[in-house]
Formats: structure tokens, C-alpha cells, sequence
């Protein structure tokens, strides 16, 4: 598992069990003996504020892969949406922020990633 050390900008790890991007890390002492921290400052998917976390260099942390995808809104339901990928046109349920599921119609077009089985809707495209 890598260390906190290798954290870049643009990196996704997992914190309190949901995806966040690293947007950018300090180096900061602490202590009377000067022990070195990193300051890494992160914004969740949905988040439009910025948020610090400081980890000793040599921390695990869980980096994972987010590959951003286009789908259509098929149907909406009891806080799901059904969601084709417009790529490999499998359909799936996904979930969205409460903001989001209201404003989205069927046919409207989506952002969406997958994380660990999760499928989870981050925007409304807008129509060409």
C-alpha cells in the first residue's frame, strides 16, 4: 500500500471511506524535536471546499483510480438512478447527492464513476 509521501496533485485516495483529490501537500514540523508532517489539503468529489488532513510521511493510504464516464438517465426511483453507459450501453443503479437527483430528468446526460461495485453520479452534462 503506498505512503502518504507518494500522494501527488490530481491523486484520488480514500478518506472516511469516500474518494478525495489531493489538491495540493505541505511540509510542516511539529513538536520540540521538529518531527516533519505533510499538510495535505483535499476536496471530496462533491465539494467545492478545500479540507487538511496532516499525515506523517510514512502513512498508508488507499489511492484508487477515478475514470470519469458519460451515461443517460433512464429512469429515476427511490433515491437511485437507473443509468446506461453510453459507451458499453449496460444500465446499472447509481446514486447521486440529494441536490443533483432532484434537478436530473430521464434522457439527460451524466458524469459518473464507478468505485468498488458503487456506481455514483458527480454532474449533469449539458446538452449539445
Amino acid at each position: 500500500m503506498p505512503t502518504a509521501s507518494e500522494l501527488e496533485r490530481g491523486t484520488y485516495f480514500i478518506y472516511n471511506n469516500e474518494p478525495v483529490r489531493v489538491l495540493r501537500k505541505e511540509l510542516v514540523a511539529y513538536g520540540t524535536h521538529s518531527h516533519s508532517k505533510l499538510k495535505i489539503y483535499f476536496q471530496g468529489l462533491n465539494e467545492k471546499s478545500e479540507r487538511t488532513i496532516n499525515f506523517h510521511h510514512t502513512d498508508k493510504v488507499e489511492i484508487v483510480d477515478i475514470v470519469r464516464k458519460l451515461g443517460q438517465v433512464i429512469s429515476k426511483a427511490n433515491n437511485k438512478i437507473q443509468v446506461m453507459d453510453m459507451v458499453s450501453y449496460e444500465t446499472f443503479d447509481a446514486n447521486a447527492p440529494s441536490d443533483l437527483f432532484l434537478e436530473l430528468n430521464e434522457g439527460d446526460n451524466v458524469t459518473f464513476i464507478e468505485l468498488k461495485g458503487n456506481f455514483q453520479v458527480i454532474e449533469k452534462r449539458e446538452s449539445p
